[in-house]
């Protein structure tokens, strides 16, 4: 016969508290990787589909931003 299993509430209490650990640093992140020095390292003049490689770093980290937060939104609206 095939019993169901009930859920761990331990793992399931750990993997949210890493989700939320997870939203809390991606702000921190995202503060760093738009940094001033660090978009310094990307002012070069090449060039990626026509744009400066400074536009195409700064669009990249913030559509990645925007995924990250929308990714762990979902994971946190779930029950």
């Amino acid at each position: 016969m095939n019993t169901p299993q009930k859920p761990d509430l331990a793992k399931s209490a750990y993997r949210r508290k890493k989700i939320k650990d997870a939203a809390l640093v991606l702000p921190l992140l995202g503060a760093f990787l738009l940094a001033s020095p660090i978009i310094t390292v990307f002012a070069t003049d090449g060039y990626i589909f026509g744009l400066p490689l400074p536009f195409v770093y700064i669009f990249g980290v913030w559509m990645f931003l925007v995924i990250a937060a929308r990714r762990l939104a979902r994971l946190l609206s779930e029950p």
